[in-house]
Order: C-alpha cells, then sequence, then structure tokens
C-alpha cells in the first residue's frame, strides 16, 4: 500500500486520484500559505506506481526539493512533497525492504556510549548511509556506529525540542545495520515507533522532525 504521512498520520492513496489542496473537495486537505483549494493530484496506476502533478500551471509544487514542472513525476518511497509551507512523505510499503522489528531480549550487547568521534561528514563512501531529506546531506557508518542527537558530539546533529543529547545509534551487527533507539521522545521506521529494527535499503528513519532515507548501496561516483 502507497501513502502519504502529513501530521503524523498515514494517508492511504486510493486507486485512481487523489486530489491535494485546502478545498472542502480535497481527498487530503492542507492547511497553510502558499496552499491552492486544489494543488496536486496523486495518481495510481494500474500497477500501483504513484505519480503525482500539478492540479494546474498557478501552483508551486517541490519534489525532493527541486521543483515540478508541467508534466507528472513518479514518485519513490522516501520522497518528500512540499506544497506551500507543508512537507509530505511519500511511502511505499512494497518498495520499504523487510524491516524487521526485534525485541530487546535478542540483542547481542550494545555499548552504553556512543563511539568517539566528530561530527558526521557527507561522503561518497561505501556500506550503509542516512541521507537526510531535509538538504540532502549523506553520512556514512563508519565504524562500529553511527550516532544521532543534539550533542555536539554526534555524529548527525539533529536539532529540534524533541531531540535527545543521545537519541539513537545506527549500529552495525552481524545481521545487518541496526536502529536503537535511547530518546525520550522516539524514533519512527517507516511511521512506526521503533526502540530496535533492523533496517532495510529504502526505509525512512524519522527523527525528531527530521527524516532520513536509509541507503545500503555500494560504491558510488
Amino acid at each position: 500500500m502507497a501513502f502519504v504521512e502529513y501530521g503524523d498520520k498515514r494517508h492511504p492513496i486510493p486507486a485512481g486520484d487523489m486530489l491535494v489542496g485546502s478545498g472542502a473537495d480535497c481527498h487530503l486537505r492542507l492547511e497553510g500559505p502558499g496552499i491552492a483549494p486544489r494543488h496536486a493530484v496523486l495518481s495510481t496506476a494500474p500497477d500501483q506506481s504513484v505519480a503525482i502533478r500539478k492540479y494546474d500551471d498557478t501552483v508551486l509544487l517541490e519534489i525532493n526539493g527541486v521543483l515540478l514542472g508541467p508534466l507528472p513525476q513518479p514518485l519513490h518511497h522516501g520522497d518528500k512533497i512540499t506544497i506551500g509551507a507543508v512537507d509530505l512523505l511519500f511511502a511505499d510499503e512494497r518498495k520499504s525492504g523487510s524491516t524487521q522489528y526485534i525485541s530487546a531480549l535478542k540483542l547481542p550487547p550494545i555499548p552504553d556510549k556512543p563511539k568517539a568521534g566528530g561530527p558526521g561528514k557527507v561522503t561518497t563512501g561505501t556500506g550503509g548511509r542516512l541521507v537526510c531529506l531535509t538538504d540532502g546531506r549523506e553520512y556514512q557508518v563508519i565504524g562500529a556506529a553511527l550516532s544521532l542527537g543534539r550533542d555536539a558530539k554526534a555524529d548527525v546533529v539533529v536539532t529540534g525540542g524533541q531531540i535527545s543529547r543521545r537519541h539513537a545509534e545506527i549500529v552495525a551487527t552481524p545481521r545487518g545495520y541496526m536502529l536503537v533507539d535511547y530518546s525520550t521522545n522516539g524514533t519512527w521506521v517507516n511511521g512506526a515507533k521503533a526502540e530496535r529494527a533492523i533496517l532495510q535499503h529504502g526505509d525512512r528513519l524519522k527523527v525528531g522532525d527530521t527524516v532520513f532515507t536509509v541507503s545500503l548501496f555500494g560504491d558510488r561516483t
């Protein structure tokens, strides 16, 4: 099933067309500046793929920070749709991998302290990466773990009132990259709150208001 996330709620995308805007006739009503009564249309094809188009040429619509032209654009799992001042997140459960949510009783021991090191840097190396949908920055999992939080020493510094100093880590395990949540307010994987989860390529990780996609591709130039 494909859906868009808005206001921490999932809105399934039905067969046919789904009208998005501020008008009362819209399937998904949005509120805020810059949102037209009929702003965008999400269309589901017979193969269950979803494309988005502007309702007309008078509106502005961004996909992952890039203005959409007059033609429809296919959507991919993890895409960010910006309408006015509102961000929607598109998810396709068929493409989100088979993320495993596991009990803490099954976990190997995990260090109590995050690994030492400075803030995370943009990288084009190999291995697991987090890609921030806000600014496109990429953070590679180097060594045993990648730490996320508001502490300046975190590999990925995330700001916001809901962020703990040591919020979460991505830990390399024999089973794959595992999310470990240490926070007070929680971490979400594909819209579900998770304390422990084995991550798969294409998964969507939400820390406060910041959203990342998980990339497990190899070398990239």
